[in-house]
């Protein structure tokens, strides 16, 4: 095993942080976004972290990590149609065409002073990209991908260093995002992927000889991520369950799937019905003695974004139990951030989670965890940490097929923890190590 690396002290080193945001109402993203910033500061505990493309003005969030409160700030990438806005992409990359051309120093010292986006995109010495942890791709539209692909371009273009944190990698459906995507992998320093697939995916992009030189596996990011206890009366409930004994059972639901996705006709192409399977799940476990149901959500979205909201779809869900089984369910009112749900879910005995990154805070704290996927990145994530045959793929199964997995999986619950203790120490020891390898070199 190589020898950890020291932390560098870099006070004045500048890393920006790509695709992370804590303001999208997706806890998943936000815990990505928290535990990207933890890794960077194991690494380099006094560095400056700049969360670049965030918003639509300057600003500045405080996070609790490494035992400290860091203010990260935050700045945005315009890309609307009034080029004279500030901090718009073209004046960015007007910077960057007059810096390669006119190499004077006076003019790099001059730009690396400001304290502005411009002055952010010269000061830094290194650039993380998670791009929202499954956005690198074209599946959500040309806008998103191709936003995506000048950014990161930006900064290759002013020559700075380019890692690409853990990530899911594709689908690339048009010849031209497969053109980008590969324009912009090539020239990165590192790319992690966090599933094995990621590097079926680079290396039918690519080839083998650049996923052998560059594409490198660690498990997602948010395994480190911290909980913390939040103030709320279900929280109280369901530590004094815990200590009469009760087994808690957990059930993360999505509000997109329980809408049928954006289009609301089914998009992901479930085989089961949804609603339906949730409530039978509930009232499966509601009649088993010494069981207590939690119901969990982990997307919060604004009013306009109703169809992902998954308290929304608990609420739905809870209503339509009979008063039988919603006696034994537990539904926590109020909105929490990414350590607060993941404090919530470690009151289980065992989880179950439409939401992947809902899963991974279960799986992290060594909770026995069902996978009801919707999609390939469940099974990668699983295989990651050993349980892929935790998963159970909703587009294959129906109702009474997800039932009797769940019910097998459950009953062997006590073996799966003990796997658990096993891999998620050493687990989350690799994530942290993550930069270890990384060197600054000086401006």
């Amino acid at each position: 095993m190589p020898e950890k690396a020291s932390p560098q002290k870099h006070q004045s080193t500048t890393v920006v942080l790509l695709g992370a945001s804590f303001d999208t109402g997706n806890l998943g993203v936000s815990a990505l976004a928290e535990s990207s910033i933890k890794i960077i500061l194991h690494r380099w505990p006094d560095c400056e972290i700049v969360m670049l493309g965030v918003g639509r003005e300057p600003g500045q969030c405080r996070v609790s990590v490494c035992g400290r409160e860091v203010a990260i700030k935050t700045l945005p990438i315009r890309f609307c149609p009034n080029i004279l806005a500030q901090n718009h992409y073209l004046k960015l990359l007007f910077w960057v065409i007059l810096a390669r051309f006119i190499p004077a120093n006076c003019l790099r010292k001059r730009l690396v002073a400001r304290k502005d986006t411009v002055g952010t995109l010269f000061r830094s010495e290194l650039i993380a990209d998670i791009t929202g942890g499954d956005s690198f791709s074209d599946i959500y539209g040309m806008q998103r991908f191709i936003r995506g692909f000048l950014t990161k371009s930006l900064f290759l273009w002013a020559g700075k260093k380019l890692i690409m944190l853990p990530q899911t990698y594709g689908p690339f459906q048009r010849p031209i995002t497969r053109l980008l995507a590969g324009y912009v992998l090539r020239r990165c320093e590192v790319v992690w992927s966090r599933d094995q697939q990621g590097g079926d995916t680079l290396k039918k992009l690519l080839g083998d000889e650049f996923v052998a030189e560059k594409v490198r596996f660690s498990p997602d990011v948010a395994f480190v991520l911290d909980a913390r206890r939040p103030k709320n009366p279900a929280i109280d409930k369901l530590e004094h369950l815990k200590k009469l004994g009760r087994t808690i059972v957990g059930l993360n639901i999505s509000g997109l799937l329980y809408n049928g996705g954006y289009t609301q006709d089914n998009m992901f192409g479930l085989k089961v019905d949804y609603p339906k399977l949730m409530i039978e799940i509930l009232k499966y476990f509601a009649a088993m003695p010494n069981v207590s149901m939690l119901l969990v959500p982990h997307v919060f979205p604004t009013d306009d974004m109703a169809v992902e909201s998954d308290p929304i779809a608990c609420k739905k869900i809870y209503n339509a139990l009979p008063e039988k089984s919603r006696g034994k369910v537990t539904l926590p009112e109020g909105r929490f951030d990414q350590c607060q749900i993941k404090y919530i879910i470690g009151q289980c005995d065992f989880f179950m989670g439409s939401r992947m990154h809902s899963c991974i805070a279960a799986i992290s704290q060594c909770i026995p965890t069902i996978g009801l996927a919707y999609s390939k990145k469940f099974s990668g994530v699983f295989e990651s940490v050993q349980i892929e045959d935790c998963v159970i793929d909703m587009r294959n199964l129906d109702n009474a097929e997800m039932l009797f997995q769940i019910k097998q999986l459950f009953s062997k619950k006590q073996d799966l923890n003990s796997r658990l203790k096993s891999i998620i120490p050493e687990t989350k020891e690799r994530v942290l190590a993550l930069f270890d390898s990384v060197k600054f070199k000086k401006n």
